[in-house]
């Protein structure tokens, strides 16, 4: 690999560590909102979910993904279980399953 590309390659690195901090800051914000005013329409929570998923490669992603999986539980327990195996259909590997740690963003 040349130094060009190494170079072009650490420019979309960082690229893409600020896409996910953008995405962590605005999911933070709605996640807040949805909770501190108990917010029961579930298309919008849903919404927040699918669009999380995406980004639960983060561990401050995963953490916001599961404090709204937790809330959502309590209004709708069958679209939570939904959620939640499409995260581990999407990150999980086997070995992760076994030691209960997240995967690590690329």
């Amino acid at each position: 690999m040349s130094s060009e590309d190494k170079r072009e390659l650490q420019q979309l690195a960082g690229q893409m560590r600020a896409l996910f901090h953008q995405a962590i800051q605005a999911a933070s914000g709605e996640v807040d909102g949805i909770i501190q005013h108990g917010v029961r329409d579930t298309q919008r929570i849903e919404h927040q979910l699918d669009h999380m998923l995406g980004f639960c490669c983060d561990p401050d992603m995963l953490v916001l993904f599961k404090r709204l999986c937790r809330y959502y539980f309590a209004i709708d327990p069958v679209a939570t279980a939904e959620h939640i195996n499409a995260y581990r259909k999407m990150w999980d590997t086997s070995d992760e399953m076994d030691d209960d740690r997240g995967m690590v963003c690329p």
